[in-house]
């Protein structure tokens, strides 16, 4: 009997399953959203950008023969396709006295502009057809099951194709309210909790009659517009999508000049906030690993962005794996062989700046130092309290680490970065040996009375530096006196000397920018490689010796 066989078969999806399993917890806390560029139209039967403008110029030839001898790139012809609209349309409306005004003729000008790019933008749609182009397209329908999960989608494009999927009853089953909200102003106001849908650049509906936006973002001059708009915050919620939450970038090029700010300034706000960037393949398309390699490193070390080179069937696979329910997740995982739980364990001497570079990955499951409040004696290096408080403290600890444990052994699907881990305590051990601190850790901390449970495992990235810097850091810190560069020194590197069995991945912290330490760490945890270490055996073998 053969065993059974995943429903996800390409090996470039395969080897993305560390960022499906992000994406699927970010979804489930309403912190995951799509942005939606061009290309999706493709398959939808509308035209890109190039095709959108000769379709213009064709409309426009009977009342302008000049239109046809534009020969711009796409974003300036639109300017002067528009100049030259406005010419013999301003005659035509003026000679028939209706609009005697002249702002009530640009008022009309610019309708009959909008409705020359919507007799463009869906000359090849059909009403009784829209439902078979969906059906048609490559991934669509696990487009839709991912958008009505997400709080928020960002669509560059005008149509209203989205918003025409989540009204399909079969697609999103709903009650009869209309599924999801509409909205082209970064000033409007959500009223629905998930399913809105914001146009940034306008939204011209397929219905006529239905409520629309009065501008397009369509020409050059009107994205230079939005940017400079953007520097006064008419990009907030842009800004808003691309450091609070992750995205993934879907039918873009990255060559819309507002776009590739906003990831920079993004990039700027939010340094440890990645977003997923899906480099379209054709299915004829070959990119060899370098040239993949040097785009994926030009995208991360600019503008966050982890890139996924897929073709559409992988599209659709990598979306139906975020959006699967997690008993059919787990299973196929477990039939592909792949974890779903990425433990990072962040290490270090005290005031090396683990906490802060941890407050910087909001986008991951962060477990701070603590769990309960810390006891002030803390603060003090260990040699400088009571025997009796230490061994509080020491008990204390040990509670700790376990609480984080338990938690971490709960949890199934996931990225977690921990500040510190159980072998951390046997750093600062006074009064008593190593073996003995790692004996307590694991009988009152990690398996307490009859428990067998184990330490966690997970790649360990150990920061270093110059004692003398770190100690200059732990005067604001008003810690100078009980750390001074020499003890940093010695406990820095006794850590290093517990944690080599494990081979951490070393990272400096001083003398650096701190988003250059952050894109250290950024670069371990996203890569696609994950060698966890086992933590529990080296506690024990510590334990024993």
């Amino acid at each position: 009997m053969l065993a059974p066989e995943s429903r996800f078969q390409s090996d470039a999806v395969i080897s993305a399953w560390k960022y499906i399993c992000q994406l699927r917890v970010q979804l489930q806390k309403n912190k995951a959203s799509l942005v939606l560029g061009a290309g999706i139209s493709w398959d939808l039967k509308l035209p890109l950008w190039g095709s959108l403008i000769d379709r213009i110029k064709a409309a426009m030839q009977p009342n302008a023969a000049e239109a046809m001898l534009v020969s711009d790139a796409p974003g300036k012809a639109a300017l002067v396709l528009f100049e030259i609209f406005c010419s013999y349309k301003k005659a035509e409306i003026e000679s028939g006295g209706l609009y005697a005004d002249s702002n009530l003729v640009e008022r009309k000008i610019l309708s009959d502009w909008r409705e020359l790019i919507h007799a463009a933008l869906y000359s090849e749609t059909k009403d009784g057809g829209r439902r078979k182009t969906i059906s048609d397209h490559p991934y669509f329908g696990e487009m839709i099951a991912f958008i009505k999960q997400s709080e928020l989608t960002v669509n560059y494009n005008f149509d209203d194709y989205i918003e025409f999927g989540l009204s399909c009853a079969d697609l999103n089953p709903t009650s009869n309210e209309r599924p999801y909200q509409t909205i082209w102003s970064h000033h409007a106001q959500f009223t629905k909790d998930k399913c809105v849908i914001y146009h940034p650049n306008g939204f011209l509906p397929f219905d006529k009659k239905k409520f629309q936006s009065e501008n397009l973002i369509f020409s050059d001059g009107a994205f230079a517009d939005q940017l400079l708009d953007g520097i006064g915050g008419g990009l907030s919620t842009l800004l808003h999508v691309l450091t609070k939450k992750t995205s993934i970038l879907l039918g873009h090029s990255l060559t819309d000049s507002t776009l590739l700010h906003l990831l920079r300034k993004a990039a700027t706000i939010s340094p440890g906030n990645y977003n997923y960037f899906i480099r379209y393949m054709r299915d004829d398309e070959i990119l060899d690993n370098q040239s993949k390699a040097a785009i994926f490193e030009a995208n991360f070390n600019n503008y966050n962005l982890i890139t996924l080179f897929f073709k559409n069937s992988e599209i659709k696979e990598f979306l139906n794996a975020i959006t699967l329910p997690q008993d059919e997740f787990l299973l196929e995982s477990d039939v592909l062989g792949l974890p779903t739980k990425y433990c990072y364990y962040m290490v270090g001497s005290i005031g090396i700046g683990k906490s802060t570079v941890l407050s910087q990955f909001g986008n991951l499951i962060t477990l701070d130092e603590w769990f309960d409040e810390r006891p002030t004696e803390m603060a003090n290096a260990p040699d400088h309290l009571s025997t009796h408080k230490t061994m509080t403290i020491d008990s204390w600890t040990n509670q700790q680490f376990g609480k984080k444990n338990n938690y971490l052994a709960t949890k199934a699907v996931g990225i977690f970065i921990i500040d510190r881990s159980p072998i951390d305590p046997l750093t600062f051990v006074v009064d008593v040996t190593v073996e003995e601190r790692a004996r307590s850790m694991l009988s009152q901390g990690i398996r307490p009375g009859k428990s067998s449970r184990t330490i966690q495992s997970g790649e360990v990235i150990h920061m270093v530096g110059d004692p003398n810097e770190i100690w200059s850091r732990l005067i604001t810190k008003r810690k100078e006196t009980s750390w001074p560069p020499e003890k940093i020194e010695k406990l820095q590197c006794k850590s290093l000397e517990l944690y080599e069995p494990l081979k951490p991945r070393i990272i400096h912290s001083t003398s650096r920018k701190e988003v250059d330490i952050i894109r250290d760490v950024a670069k371990i945890i996203f890569s696609s490689a994950y060698s966890p270490a086992d933590l529990d055996s080296e506690m024990r073998k510590i334990a024993n010796a």
